[in-house]
């Protein structure tokens, strides 16, 4: 393969990101290229599979494209609290009627958002 001892530990680690990203070649390597990379869609499938060597330049422009794709994928988060307040029940309250202003809601009313102390 290549002259650098490193190489192949970031080849696997690559193609390890970007198989647990769900990234296609084809989707890393425009990427790439739109990037600068010179290597073509073929060389970049060899270089997956280990069947050609490239510069530690192109190597680091790949990791750059796969690692701003990882980047731009939405990852489940945690919510705070006050994201939490009134999200649940507004996708069931869409079909409902929503009271107008001269009704005002009991305070054990769905729609108001509240519900009885517990």
């Amino acid at each position: 393969m290549g002259f650098d001892p490193y190489e192949p530990q970031q080849r696997a680690m690559l193609r390890s990101a970007v198989q647990a990203a769900g990234i296609s070649t084809g989707d890393l390597w425009l990427h790439y290229f739109s990037l600068g990379g010179s290597a073509g869609e073929y060389e970049l499938e060899a270089y997956l599979q280990g069947l050609l060597s490239l510069p530690e330049t192109q190597r680091d422009l790949l990791a750059m494209a796969a690692n701003e794709l990882i980047d731009s994928i939405p990852r489940p988060r945690a919510p705070y609290s006050d994201e939490l307040i009134g999200a649940g029940d507004e996708g069931d309250r869409r079909d409902e009627q929503q009271p107008t202003s001269e009704e005002e809601p009991s305070v054990g009313d769905e729609r108001s958002g509240r519900r009885d102390a517990e």
